[in-house]
């Protein structure tokens, strides 16, 4: 390691302008046998080892600025406090580091909790401590940026510095002294979490679980998010490449590294902020924020502890009778169990002290309990005080699901002994399925979307875990009213889940609590909830006879207002969904949320402006290449927009939304509401079969042999389906109800009936027109059809 020789820092110094520019001031020395002092601090303006060593050879005015800067200052301070406690040497990683080598940087890294260690003191440096005492009391108004706390506590790399030297004196801004590491023991066990045994006499003080060395660094920040892992490395005694760049994969090869030379399961007991699937791996030191009493526990006394508890919950068993103090199950079968347990425990004991990491995955021996509702998903008990996770079999592995580490529930069903093959890839084996969410609606009454919970998504695509179980919580609220609700988007043992629930509070209350509460609220709700809501949604079927496809809404009226919000779910792809969010009118005499109730809509025919309960008719004919069936239109002239009654096949027209539009005069009859013209085909293998083929299309009839029509210059009209006409629709929709509306019109100049072998017979001229049952934007009407 380099060293500041500490005399020659200062000579050159105090004689700078007649110093030699050859001066050495750093000598290479093994950190084994040699004293020295060592600083620890919070990095800032700071000198470099290139501008250390060059020092007398830059020009005046930048030699002078280089000595100006706060860092240069603090190695002069600290030369001179090691001078005067009699020490020659001292080290301070921000010149004595050659950081233009990755090698050279890699070395230091791997070897810095060695270095601090051996050093006889290090001078731990807190630059934003005025006092001349060491503060004791949290002050948030001061330290607010490091939660009430100097600034040096909430860095990473500060955590093996504080721990691994046997002295550690304190500094103020000023370097004064104001205090030391074993006289501050208990307060610093206060502010760091660090157990004082630890802190007076190191990590062998006391038997510590990797989950508990974690806990320290939970709330620590680097500016690197690598260093999140390197600053660890030196605490659990392992060594590894530094790549910088790689991102969060430095935590993962830490974790395996630890896992190499560790036999400790409390490795698995993190709990994320935020659920997580996938890895059993933790993504953060974050995720051990609440593992600090997280004990080792031996195998032998795991596996007494547990037959303990068996006994004791005395499964198979009716309330038994006591015994002092302690459960006695009357069942012999029970008892078998245990001693079955007992000796098979015994046999694998040997395999509850081996975690190793092979090629498929982490391999580990644990004790299990499947679910009743799925056996593919486990409870895991780690033997570090009875903490237990949910695991999902993928094949031969096992992931991780969202839940998080917990101590162990009373048991319900014997445990069995497996060797588990753990998946520690991020993304291993993991399938995802879409959710396309359709909320532009939901701002009709005033309504927006607030944010999500517990992840953000960006665009209208959420994308949940399949394999596990996943949750999204969609926030919708109108402020000016203070009403809102919340729409969850869930996977649940391999089914996908929706739900809505509304916000209780009265709009009269005061506290009107931020979206982020309620959203929590509704998480956990729904999250408690999962298995029912899975359980709960109606089964997808496809009709290829007539090419449906089922959609489902479910209604839940939003209290004390006029409102009720409205979800639409339906399968658009493969195991892809599509979730339509509304919020419309409501008399309020309802109670909700409602059961599914099933509505169509034409799966591969044209798009229509919302949900729309599509009429069968005789004569089929693709517009731009989609599949419709039209009526013969007979009796007045029906055109475009066309709304009324339809029975026994006979339109009668109750009005036109386009003369509608024109009478409401709020909305302007510009290009978005005009009819689009569409192309129009008809049958190609009987068009073969007509002799004039020139600008025709022949419309087959679905129900009657020889009974087609040949259909002259054909010309297709369809209502729009852009955002601007849903909403007209919309506005309608009231009027419109109990009506059918025509969609469809193609006029021709001629027609023809033709047979089966394109044989010409009766001729006439004509429109013919589709008709479809309207309902709002994702609410279905029920009309008479």
């Amino acid at each position: 390691m380099r060293l500041l020789d500490v005399k020659a820092v200062l000579d050159r110094e105090t004689h700078v302008q007649q110093a030699d520019p050859k001066l050495e001031i750093l000598k290479e020395l093994d950190d084994k046998g040699t004293r020295y002092a060592i600083l620890s601090h919070r990095w800032g303006d700071e000198v470099s080892y290139e501008e250390m060593t060059g020092l007398m050879k830059m020009e005046e005015w930048e030699r002078d600025a280089v000595r100006q800067c706060n860092g240069y200052q603090k190695i002069i301070k600290g030369c001179e406090q090691a001078s005067k406690d009699g020490y020659e040497l001292l080290w301070i990683d921000t010149c004595c580091i050659d950081k233009r080598s990755s090698s050279e940087l890699s070395e230091a890294i791997n070897s810095m909790y060695r270095w601090y260690q051996n050093a006889q003191v290090c001078y731990a440096y807190l630059h934003d401590v005025d006092e001349s005492v060491f503060p004791t009391k949290q002050d948030r108004d001061k330290f607010s940026e490091s939660d009430g706390w100097p600034e040096w506590f909430m860095r990473g790399w500060t955590l093996q510095e504080l721990i691994a030297p046997k002295q550690v004196e304190f500094f103020n801004k000023d370097w004064a002294p104001i205090g030391n590491k074993r006289h501050l023991a208990s307060t610093l066990e206060w502010v760091t979490g660090i157990p004082w045994e630890v802190l007076k006499d190191g990590l062998g003080a006391k038997r510590l679980s990797v989950a508990q060395i974690m806990s320290w660094a939970a709330n620590r920040k680097t500016t690197r998010v690598e260093d999140r892992a390197y600053s660890l490395m030196g605490l659990f005694r392992v060594n590894m490449p530094m790549l910088y760049g790689e991102g969060k994969k430095a935590f993962q090869r830490l974790q395996l590294e630890i896992i190499r030379v560790s036999s400790d399961h409390s490795i698995f007991a993190w709990n994320p902020s935020e659920p997580r699937t996938g890895s059993v791996l933790a993504e953060d030191p974050s995720d051990f924020r609440n593992c600090h009493f997280t004990k080792i526990v031996k195998p032998d006394e795991f596996i007494d502890n547990l037959m303990a508890l068996i006994e004791w919950n005395a499964l198979g068993a009716p309330w038994p009778p006591q015994h002092k103090s302690r459960k006695i199950s009357p069942n012999p079968i029970h008892w078998c169990r245990i001693a079955w347990l007992r000796r098979r425990a015994r046999a694998i004991s040997h395999q509850l002290r081996t975690i190793s990491v092979t090629s498929s995955g982490i391999q580990v021996c644990l004790p299990v309990i499947p679910f009743r509702d799925s056996p593919s998903h486990f409870t895991a008990i780690l033997p570090c005080g009875f903490f237990t996770i949910d695991l999902v079999s993928s094949g031969s592995s096992f992931e991780r699901t969202s839940v998080t580490a917990r101590p162990l529930a009373p048991l319900t069903t014997y445990p069995e002994f497996k060797t588990l093959y753990l998946t520690y890839h991020q993304d291993a084996n993991e399938t995802h399925r879409e959710f396309a969410l359709d909320d532009k609606y939901a701002s009709y009454h005033g309504f927006t979307r607030c944010g999500t919970y517990p992840r953000e998504f960006t665009g209208d695509t959420v994308t949940l875990s399949s394999l596990t179980d996943d949750l999204i919580v969609i926030v919708y609220a109108n402020d000016d009213v203070r009403s809102r609700f919340a729409v969850g988007l869930g996977y649940y043992l391999g089914q996908g889940w929706v739900h809505v629930v509304y916000d209780g509070c009265s709009p009269a209350q005061t506290d009107w609590t931020p979206w982020s509460n309620f959203a929590f609220g509704a998480y956990r709700r729904m999250w408690g909830a999962r298995a029912e809501h899975a359980r709960s949604m109606p089964k997808l079927e496809h009709n290829y006879e007539r090419c449906r496809n089922d959609h489902f809404i479910k209604h839940a009226h939003l209290p004390r207002s006029i409102w009720a919000a409205r979800v639409v779910w339906g399968r658009w792809e493969m195991d892809n969904f599509r979730i339509m969010v509304d919020v419309e009118q409501c008399p309020g005499c309802c109670n909700g949320p409602h059961g599914w109730a099933t509505s169509f809509n034409e799966h591969c025919g044209l798009d229509t402006p919302g949900f729309m309960d599509t009429n069968y008719y005789p004569y089929e004919l693709r517009l731009n290449g989609w599949r419709a069936q039209f009526a013969k239109c007979s009796g007045p002239r029906i055109t475009l927009g066309d709304y009324g009654d339809n029975s026994g096949g006979n339109f009668r027209c109750t009005g036109n939304i386009f003369e509608d539009m024109r009478t409401l005069g709020n909305i302007d009859p510009t290009s978005v509401y005009r009819p689009v013209v569409r192309r129009v085909s008809g049958s190609e293998w009987l068009i073969r079969r007509v002799e004039d083929r020139t600008e025709l299309a022949v419309a087959y009839h679905t129900t009657t042999e020889g009974k087609h029509l040949a259909l002259r210059q054909p010309k297709g009209l369809g209502l729009p389906t852009n955002e601007h006409f849903e909403l007209l629709l919309k506005d309608l929709a009231i009027r419109l109800a109990g009506k059918h509306l025509v969609t469809s019109v193609i006029q021709c100049s001629g027609f023809y009936e033709v047979d089966d072998g394109g044989e010409a017979r009766d001729s006439g001229d004509g429109e013919f027109s589709a008709t479809c049952v309207p309902c709002s934007p994702f609410d279905i009407i029920r009309l008479d059809t």
